[in-house]
């Protein structure tokens, strides 16, 4: 492909909610998934932290460090949880704003003094020095970049210009003059290339294997002196020597800033991102990044794991296959084994659960969560602890595989509700244990750089009785209680959780400033412009 000049950034777009009954359309801004089974959804997403809760000016290089974020750790290869393909535009936008801060560099180029002599007929020879140099200004106009062929980016500048301040003496035996000149600097040209890898820590690496520059031409202005015509007379030979000063630092200004900033901010992107006290993103590359003529294409392994220990899943990624739109800086495929880890991570943490006691319902006359409420079903346990303290012990035992389909996220759910006694001295009575299922829906967004969510039950919550310590009974009698505190007291915990979001693999100081999600087999497709913070 060849070069394009990188044009400004979209200004962002407003978006909106479809509903879930529209399939296979585009779903702007929000997705709305809902099961059409019962749904296995408190555990999904609940990393409730008991369901314990924990606590959860970037230079503009790091638009620069978004063409190489996939660049991560390599591991063997095999099907990825995560696809991340930056586009031609995607490129142009980090161009140019990495071409802001490379321009702050350029300008710093220091130029020496120097001096020389010379020798005019019937006037003899003379001596003239340069000095307190300083550049005015590096103006780049049309930045471009393009793929390259293997692992890397080559960023092509061309029509620079470059603008000298400084001052000049000029002595002729006992004559002495000087004053101000202007050097300016014409059709500058850069062409460097930076190739992608992972060091051994599964940091990426950029490195500066090629830099060429041309100047074409250079022109001094002489001012501050009757005798400055003697300075002009060889201003060939002076303005040849300050181009060969300048066209030497250009691409030792080049290497540095590579190696001096970008590299050193790459640095600070994690293999590994961490989500909350519990769980962490692996998005370390599973196979090496490709490019095409259109895309540069990490494919990641987008796995969640505990903190607390990391083993072997018995879960695969899913196959992904999507055409990327060009139209977008980013596409980003999101599979259900993604989705999936972070249910193992939180089930194997034990953190899907949450406790209920009558405590929680002190001020809601609607329910008193205690012996004398079991009477109706459960007279013995009332007789024999009278009016003591109930506490419900709400899990998901087991974790469920959640897939996406074209019609949304479907998951089965079977929690459940473990039921005590709380004695006087705070030890607990085992009384009975239900399954509990439901329908769910899931909202699933995108702000800033994060993954978020919001979910609903369905109507209804439909229980089973598995077990009980003091014979059968009807369940009936506790579904109201049921269905009042898992959407007023275990709901909300869940969305507070889904509303703090998880880390997508972007870089600080870029977010998304327009997006869309499509739902295909097995993954979601986020379709994103971004823009800096």
């Amino acid at each position: 492909m060849g070069n394009r000049s990188c044009p400004p950034p979209p200004a962002p777009t407003a978006a909106f909610l479809l509903p879930l009954s529209t399939t296979a359309l585009p779903f702007p801004r929000r997705l709305l998934y809902r099961s059409q089974v019962p749904i296995r959804g408190l555990e999904v997403w609940a990393a409730l932290e008991d369901m314990t809760w924990g606590p959860d000016n970037v230079r503009k290089w790091s638009a620069l460090a978004l063409l190489a974020i996939i660049g991560t750790a390599l591991t063997a290869a095999t099907d990825p949880g995560f696809v991340a393909m930056i586009s031609q535009k995607g490129l142009d936008f980090a161009c140019q704003q990495g071409v802001v801060e490379l321009q702050k560099e350029l300008q710093t180029i220091s130029v020496p003094d120097f001096s020389g002599v010379f020798k005019i007929k019937h006037l003899g020879k003379g001596s003239y020095e340069f000095y307190s140099m300083a550049v005015d200004g590096f103006h780049i106009p049309n930045p471009e970049i393009e793929m390259l062929p293997s692992d890397g980016l080559r960023l092509f500048i061309k029509d620079a210009s470059i603008k000298i301040n400084g001052k000049w003496m000029s002595r002729k035996n006992f004559l002495k003059a000087g004053g101000n000149f202007e050097l300016s600097i014409q059709g500058v040209s850069i062409s460097t290339d930076l190739i992608l890898g992972s060091d051994s820590s599964g940091h990426i690496t950029t490195i500066c294997s090629n830099c060429d520059s041309h100047i074409d031409s250079v022109h001094i202005k002489i001012s501050g002196s009757v005798l400055g015509w003697l300075i002009r007379l060889f201003h060939r030979k002076i303005e040849t020597s300050l181009k060969n000063i300048i066209y030497k630092k250009i691409c030792k200004i080049v290497r540095n800033s590579v190696s001096s900033k970008l590299q050193p901010y790459l640095k600070t992107l994690s293999v590994i991102s961490r989500v909350d006290d519990v769980t962490s993103v692996d998005y370390s590359l599973v196979d090496s990044l490709t490019t095409t003529n259109q895309f540069l294409e990490g494919q990641l392994k987008g796995e969640f794991f505990w903190r607390g220990h990391r083993g072997p899943l018995p879960i695969h990624p899913p196959v992904m296959r999507f055409v990327p739109n060009s139209a977008y800086m980013v596409c980003m495929g999101i599979s259900d084994y993604f989705f999936n880890t972070a249910v193992f991570a939180y089930q194997q943490s034990g953190t899907l659960k949450v406790t209920l006691g009558s405590q929680l319902l002190l001020n809601d006359g609607r329910f008193q969560l205690n012996t004398d409420f079991l009477r109706t079903f459960l007279p013995q346990v009332a007789r024999k602890f009278p009016s003591m303290g109930v506490q419900l012990l709400i899990s998901a035992p087991e974790p469920e595989h959640l897939s996406i389909q074209p019609t949304g996220l479907s998951f089965n759910p079977r929690l459940e509700t473990q039921a005590f006694v709380v004695l006087p001295n705070a030890s607990l009575v085992p009384l009975f244990v239900l399954s509990m299922k439901t329908n769910a829906s899931l909202e699933v967004d995108a702000e800033e750089n994060r993954l978020v969510g919001e979910m609903k039950f369905g109507n209804r919550w439909l229980l089973e009785l598995k077990e009980s310590k003091f014979g059968p009974f009807k369940v009936e009698y506790l579904e109201d209680v049921i269905n009042y505190l898992v959407p007023t007291l275990v709901l909300p915990k869940i969305n507070e959780r889904l509303r703090r979001g998880f880390p997508l693999p972007l870089p600080a100081g870029i977010q998304f400033s327009d997006f869309t999600f499509y739902p295909y087999q097995n993954f979601l497709l986020l379709e994103a412009d971004l823009h800096l913070i």
